[in-house]
């Protein structure tokens, strides 16, 4: 993949580094169908990969909105439309994406930043016991 800034002049723009690909929504509206649409749209025509990988995944997606923003997203909206766009542009399936974190916080703008990186392997199992408050 390219490296360097971020390419486009649209609502979406996207910026590579090695493998790890961020795309960036200038637009976010309180609908998480339009924003499912328009990033879906922006990556069959302008993100530069010829088919998805197989292997496992990690998503970061930051959500920034204005203080006086009603009805911003919940987090695991934002995720799912994310998720949802980027099926058969990186991944084949979402089940790929072993990790993800999605984070919204007041800013000076509305706007999304999706962090896609693939792993290398699988992730380590993890004990399903008091252990996990150490983490």
């Amino acid at each position: 993949m390219k490296g360097g800034g971020f390419i486009g002049k649209g609502k979406v723009q996207v910026a590579y580094n090695g493998d790890t690909v961020l795309l960036r929504v200038r637009h976010v509206s309180t609908q998480t169908r339009k924003l499912k649409g328009l990033v879906a749209e922006f990556c069959r025509k302008e993100v530069a990969v010829n088919r998805p990988y197989f292997g496992p995944f990690e998503v970061r997606i930051w959500t920034s909105k204005l203080p006086d923003m009603r009805g911003a997203h919940d987090v695991d909206n934002v995720a799912k439309a994310c998720l949802d766009a980027l099926t058969g542009v990186f991944w084949r399936d979402d089940r790929q994406v072993v990790r993800l974190i999605s984070e919204r916080f007041t800013g000076d703008a509305n706007e999304i930043c999706i962090r896609v990186r693939p792993l290398d392997n699988e992730l380590e199992p993890v004990p399903m016991d008091e252990a996990l408050f150490s983490i």
